[in-house]
């Protein structure tokens, strides 16, 4: 009994000093680079290792270099003979941005309450190399993988033309595409535009280059040029999340695909945009560009004095309906005519603007009669046959029934304007007189006359 007390008691005195000195271990912190020379086309990745686990880790500026991928962490832990191994790992996925040689600067990391910092180490960076493809990584594959293409539907539109623009991803059948997000969106400068939302996101099966690819559609927007010349369309740049299939396989056989992460651009694009034509340009065209219906309509011919009337001005069609005016009516003075209200019902697709505009006017006569509400115009470019074209109203007559008539009034001084003539009778209009010379009718006081003595009298009494 006593020699096994004995070999307890040394079993807790060699574990006690074995995690003395595991606390006792120094800490470390270290950055490991898979490279130190790579070409422009390859990826660098770059691990800050430890031996300790720490907090507030501080990654270096990466100068010289785009983030492709990471922070991806990483932790291992592991007994050994009663001795206990602990490793945590930052990894990152770098692409260079250019050639040369670059310094990786310091990390840093707060270990028990003290700032560990890495070695700065240095990288050069050369030309494109060429490898066999084994030898292609999981970026490489898609980079090769993925596309992002600006499809337009008119590459030389005539000014406020409707012209469409449609964002395609393509994705190969061998890669699987999980997230992505928009880094940079176009400003559309010098183009009003309207962004058609996609509610869905349908995977097409289509080629590309020849090859078998997925697609599916990310962004609509319909552009009306505001300006002739040479316009361009700013890129749309995505973040782009993809599983790659690679060479090894797992217990059962299966792919294994890694993670991965590419940016991806539509590119510049440009296009020529025609100024409208100037021979045959009608007097009264307000730049209205498409196909367009016109009319003019009155809620009422008949109706007595003071009534009131909706008379509507209505353009309809497909076109930019947003941005044009609508013509005046032009109504006698003698009808009272209020400020118009505007109505619009215009939903925009892929073809642009389609609905319809108005103003309506309402209207009240004052006297009895007939009064023509006169025919008007507009005037509008129609970019499929390239010509002008210029739509009349019809010429509508109110006819107000009962009510008062308007002044008569000699032929030699007629009013063409209807209205109703004020007749000065000599002393209609006279100035204020300052000194009335005005006399009190009577004045009767009430102190010291006979009625204030009786009053006073009246107690004595």
């Amino acid at each position: 009994m006593k020699y096994k007390r004995y070999i307890s008691i040394f079993s807790l005195l060699f574990l006690g000093l074995l995690l003395h000195a595991q606390n006792d271990e120094t800490v470390t912190f270290q950055m490991k680079l898979s490279k130190e020379v790579l070409g422009i086309n390859e990826r660098l990745r770059v691990d800050f290792t430890m031996n300790r686990d720490g907090d507030n880790f501080v990654p270096p500026s990466f100068e010289g270099f785009r983030v492709v991928m990471g922070p991806s962490q990483s932790i291992s832990s592991s007994w050994v003979n009663g001795v206990r191994s602990f490793s945590k790992t930052y990894s990152y996925t770098l692409a260079p941005t250019a050639r040369g040689k670059f310094t990786i600067n310091q990390a840093t990391i707060v270990i028990k309450g003290e700032t560990y910092k890495s070695l700065p180490k240095e990288v050069e960076v050369t030309a494109a190399v060429d490898r066999p493809d084994g030898e292609k990584t999981a970026d490489d594959v898609a980079d090769e993988s993925l596309h992002l293409v600006a499809e337009i539907s008119k590459t030389s539109p005539y000014l406020n033309e409707a012209v469409t623009v449609v964002y395609k991803l393509y994705a190969s059948t061998s890669i699987d595409v999980t997230n992505f997000r928009a880094l940079d969106n176009p400003k559309y400068n010098n183009f009003w535009s309207q962004d058609i939302p996609v509610t869905k996101y349908d995977v097409q099966n289509t080629t590309y280059d020849g090859k078998p690819y997925n697609s599916v559609i990310l962004k609509r927007v319909v552009l009306y040029p505001q300006k002739t010349g040479k316009l361009a369309i700013e890129p749309l740049s995505l973040d782009v999340s993809v599983q790659v299939p690679t060479n090894k396989r797992d217990f059962f056989g299966g792919r294994i695909f890694a993670q991965t992460s590419k940016t991806v651009s539509a590119g510049n694009r440009t296009i020529n945009v025609k100024a409208l034509p100037t021979q045959g340009k009608p007097a009264d065209f307000s730049g209205a560009v498409g196909d367009f219906k016109f009319s003019v309509t009155s809620s009422k011919t008949h109706l007595n004095a003071s009534e009131s009337l909706q008379a509507k001005v209505s353009i309809s069609g497909k076109g930019n309906l947003k941005l044009f005016e609508i013509p005046s009516l032009n109504l006698p003075s003698s009808l009272e005519v209020y400020e118009p209200e505007f109505n619009e019902s215009v939903r925009t697709n892929l073809s642009g603007m389609e609905g319809s505009v108005s103003d309506s006017y309402t209207v009240v006569p004052t006297y009895r009669g007939k009064y023509p509400i006169p025919s008007i115009s507009f005037s509008f470019f129609n970019p499929k046959t390239e010509t002008y074209q210029t739509l009349n109203s019809e010429e509508i007559l109110i006819n107000v029934l009962e009510g008062p008539t308007s002044a008569p009034s000699n032929t030699a001084n007629s009013n063409p304007s209807n209205k109703q003539m004020v007749v000065a009778t000599g002393n209609q209009f006279v100035f204020n007189k300052l000194k009335p010379n005005l006399t009190a009718i009577g004045q009767q006081h009430f102190f010291g006359s006979r009625s204030f003595y009786l009053w006073w009298l009246l107690p004595l009494i």
